[in-house]
């Protein structure tokens, strides 16, 4: 038998826990000025913040969710390795290559340009890294969940056993 202390369902259990801590950083009273952000051991440029966001939201385009939203995930990214400035280093190359790629003018191009561009960094380590730290803000959020009618997870609630779990009106009737 094996002794291997990390099985599939703690790796699981793990991944969830590290998402929903990025997730949290959706709560609406963090986004003008996030306390995460200003608790991150190094400040992001103002430039480079905005090149940021502008690629969250092209990576997970929603037009329900406001700016705000998407900087409030960069943010929380930021706290979550406040330990280390490796995020901070990975958004910088980001733009950096961006701003190159597109002689500095990134933010001033049109969304199909600016969405080529990223597909030409989409390989590197700083891209992935980026991307997922975006999706696990976005989709673990309660933002998002408000706004595709996800009242959150059934546990808070008692599990889906009482709530309606047999009251779907998109199923056809079965005849007998």
């Amino acid at each position: 038998m094996s002794q291997n202390p990390l099985t599939r369902r703690r790796f699981i259990v793990a991944i969830v826990a590290l998402s929903g801590a990025a997730g949290s950083a959706l709560n609406p009273g963090l986004f003008s000025l996030s306390r995460a952000w200003a608790q991150s051991p190094e400040r992001l440029d103002p430039a480079v913040r905005q090149a940021m966001v502008r690629m969250a939201r092209l990576l997970y385009p929603h037009d329900a969710l406001t700016d705000d939203i998407y900087a409030g995930v960069l943010d929380g990214a930021l706290s979550d390795v406040a330990s280390g400035a490796g995020f901070t280093r990975q958004l910088e190359a980001a733009s950096a290559a961006l701003a190159e790629r597109s002689d500095g003018e990134w933010l001033e191009r049109d969304t199909a340009e600016q969405i080529d561009l990223m597909r030409q960094i989409e390989s590197t380590d700083y891209f992935g890294a980026i991307r997922a730290a975006v999706q696990a803000g976005i989709y673990d959020g309660a933002a998002f969940w408000k706004h595709i009618g996800y009242p959150g997870p059934s546990k808070d609630f008692g599990g889906y056993i009482g709530r309606g779990a047999g009251e779907i009106d998109w199923l056809p009737e079965e005849s007998s």
